[in-house]
């Protein structure tokens, strides 16, 4: 009895030691880091337009669908480096081997510019220095590459610096909801490595209508609301003394009535991080 109490007694401390215990998650990297990339688009049933959408703009639709298609099949690796000041500069690029002959327009200009199709730049401490990109190439590199920039402990909470949704001025909102939370899960053991295991659990909603007859006429509906949901669920696991990623895995799902000449509708994209 005395044992078994002795070991409840140590189990309970420990745990609690593991839950007070701070840790600083930081960038460290010294030379080129590469991770194989992972950003596939997994096919969703799409929301129907109207027929004289179809009609009126099928051909570009095509176009738009069998060039939405040709990217999702492109491979990437994403190198971090440091830059003269100690911030980690990221370029994501398609990765080209003799044996693809996936060519569409995308990798052709991508081509064009060395194959980088992204580029970031984040503080040690991951904090996005990278303010003078468009909002959709910082939101990527804050879901892959933002830390919470302060000493954390296991149930800590932060938020990222995104905004996934992006409406113009046409739009008139009623309905929105807006969830951005990460947080330290647990801290583990692993091969004599601790091992901060984050989740991520970010939702963006808004539903109203568009304003300008125009927009109306190319979505197709003029009697609807239209709404969009995009989310992000995601679980890393962020070697704390090799200050690097080891895993990270995520889901970005988009939810939408809004879609123009096959751009835009429904959509979930798997997003991998794998040290190369």
């Amino acid at each position: 009895m005395r044992k078994l109490l002795l070991i409840i007694i140590v189990t309970t401390f420990s745990v609690n030691a593991q839950e007070d215990k701070t840790v600083d998650l930081k960038w460290i990297i010294n030379d080129t880091l590469t991770y194989n990339t992972v950003m596939t688009d997994i096919p969703v049933e799409q929301a129907e337009q109207g027929q004289e959408i179809d009609t009126l703009f099928g051909k570009a639709s095509d176009i738009f669908k069998n060039m939405k298609e040709s990217m999702s099949n492109l491979k990437y690796e994403t190198k971090l480096y440091p830059d003269r000041m100690k911030n980690i500069d990221i370029a994501m690029l398609i990765k080209k081997d003799k044996t693809d002959t996936n060519e569409n327009i995308f990798s052709g200009m991508a081509e064009m510019n060395g194959n980088v199709v992204l580029r970031g730049k984040v503080s040690q401490n991951g904090e996005l220095l990278s303010f003078y990109y468009k909002s959709a190439q910082n939101n990527l590199v804050s879901i892959l590459f933002e830390l919470p920039n302060k000493p954390v402990k296991v149930g800590d909470k932060w938020s990222l610096n995104v905004d996934m949704i992006a409406m113009d001025q046409n739009f008139i909102a009623d309905t929105l909801f807006k969830r951005n939370e990460v947080y330290l899960d647990k801290i583990i053991e692993k091969n004599g490595d601790q091992i901060a295991v984050i989740k991520y659990d970010i939702e963006e909603f808004v539903s109203g209508n568009f304003g300008n007859g125009l927009m109306t006429m190319f979505t197709g509906k003029s009697d609807e609301k239209t709404y969009m949901k995009m989310t992000h669920q995601a679980i890393g696991h962020f070697s704390i003394n090799k200050g690097m990623w080891i895993e990270y895995d995520g889901d970005m799902e988009i939810q939408t009535n809004f879609s123009m000449m096959g751009l835009g509708g429904n959509k979930r994209t798997k997003f991998r991080l794998i040290p190369e």
